[in-house]
């Protein structure tokens, strides 16, 4: 391992200029540049949204099921221990190779490039699932509009997985569906017809299971609400998909792509909460990533996605979604948060993201955070909660590649001390190398946290300084 890169720390607790804070640790400080200053106030004492202990989530094609029976197995040490240093989550199976493999049952067919999912593919699954402890948003195949073989397929899921069994649901991406397989002119009312079909012959045959939907292509709102205004009474979670730009053949996209807000994506996240509070229904984001088409080399496998599904997470929180099952898989995937390669299984940028997540939002409720006279063309963010603990967890996340940004943060409460974990990398093009809490994943999934800076206070300002192209998560009691 590389030594890992660090950049100015520095936290001052003042209420006067004749009053300093007493520090547990005194660590070195690297001033690379002048710091912009950012003044930050938060409402400790304003509660809102509570980010749910299965927020975080995997999403992985049905297909891998099939080609990889040795991955998604209760005997794969490393990834099972990989999933499980995030804590609680969904395994979401879909994608769309879930509307191109057909149910087989015992028969796996015998053409080998399409071969048929079996029951021995859903009972590796259930003891996978069993194995991680997270429940299963499964998908059933809706391209080939056989009702009565997803029903088969359903009770057998159903049978397997038990209470492991999330919720079902029916077609990837149905509202694209016109592109293939349906005719040109495929629209909603087309889709609600095969889905009342569905849920009749599947809810005939496992009564007790749960359903989701749309599982929609991102920012199609429109298919939502009447998918939500139809079907409300059916479903436990509205579901949709989210990247952030695409297709990855596309050759002007760039590193910018990744680390600037998306303006499209707060108003495809607001209009999800609107149309889900409307029908008091969760929502949740059932795949995303960077760029759609598997991602592209050189941006979706960077840091820079890291600082991306960190600020992402955080913005689905903030508007009361109930989680994101970042996509992945094997080595085809670019932007895969946990990699497979020769049987190699590595943790990418965006893994880390979901620790650095872990760490610093789950469980907690998000307060407000004001931020005064912001710079709008300065490319930052800052979120905070109240963890179940009663510390306040602040997440500030510097996607600017040359600026360090110093933030004075103005605290409602008197703290008594800090905590600061850092996720960082050589840069935010860097591959290898990244780090959370100083520390990388070992060979074996485990991860140890190596350095917490650690401070005592009793003040009610602080100032944290985050490097350009990093995130601090600061821990305040």
């Amino acid at each position: 391992m590389n030594k890992p890169w660090f950049a100015a720390i520095a936290l001052i607790c003042s209420l006067c200029a004749c009053k300093k804070a007493a520090f547990d640790t005194a660590l070195p400080v690297k001033q690379t540049q002048q710091a912009s200053p950012v003044t930050v106030i938060l409402g400790q004492n304003l509660p809102g949204y509570t980010i749910p202990h299965i927020f975080e989530g995997l999403s992985y094609e049905t297909a891998l099921l099939t080609e990889s029976p040795d991955y998604l197995n209760e005997n794969n040490a490393v990834l099972i221990q990989l999933i499980k240093n995030l804590g609680k989550g969904v395994l979401r199976i879909g994608g769309n190779s879930s509307d191109e493999i057909e149910w087989g049952g015992d028969d796996a067919g015998t053409d080998s490039l399409k071969r048929k999912l079996t029951k021995a593919d859903i009972d590796r699954l259930a003891a996978f699932a069993k194995a991680i402890k997270w429940p299963v948003l499964f998908g059933l195949n809706l391209a080939d509009n056989n009702a009565v073989k997803a029903a088969a397929e359903a009770d057998y899921v159903h049978t397997a997985l038990q209470n492991n069994l999330y919720a079902l649901q029916f077609g990837n991406e149905p509202d694209v569906f016109f592109m293939k397989p349906r005719p040109h002119n495929y629209k909603y009312a087309d889709y609600q017809r095969e889905w009342d079909t569905y849920y009749a012959a599947v809810k005939s045959t496992v009564p007790g299971v749960r359903f989701a939907g749309p599982d929609i292509d991102p920012f199609n709102t429109r298919w939502l609400a009447e998918f939500a205004k139809n079907e409300a009474q059916k479903v436990i979670l509205l579901d949709a998909h989210y990247y952030n730009y695409g297709p990855a053949s596309d050759p002007s996209l760039n590193i910018n792509n990744v680390l600037r807000p998306n303006k499209n994506m707060e108003v495809f996240l607001q209009g999800m909460n609107k149309i889900a509070t409307a029908h008091n229904l969760p929502f949740r984001i059932s795949e995303a990533n960077s760029i759609w088409g598997q991602g592209k080399p050189g941006l979706s496998n960077t840091f820079a996605s890291a600082l991306w599904a960190l600020d992402f997470m955080w913005r689905i929180a903030q508007n009361n979604g109930q989680g994101v099952n970042f996509h992945g898989g094997g080595i085809r995937f670019v932007y895969t948060p946990i990699n497979i390669d020769n049987g190699l299984i590595t943790a990418r940028p965006v893994y880390y993201a979901m620790l650095a997540f872990k760490y610093g939002a789950i469980g907690g409720k998000i307060i407000p955070v004001q931020i005064i006279n912001r710079d709008e063309s300065d490319n930052y963010n800052v979120y905070a909660c109240v963890k179940p603990d009663k510390s306040t967890s602040l997440t500030l996340i510097n996607k600017e590649i040359k600026k360090d940004f110093s933030f004075t943060v103005q605290l409602s409460n008197t703290t008594s001390s800090i905590k600061i974990v850092r996720l960082s990398a050589p840069s935010v093009t860097a591959l290898n190398n990244i780090t959370f809490a100083g520390s990388t994943i070992n060979a074996d999934g485990t991860f140890e946290p190596a350095i917490t800076e650690q401070y005592r206070t009793d003040q009610k300002n602080i100032v944290v300084t985050v490097p350009a192209g990093s995130a601090a998560v600061v821990v305040i009691k």
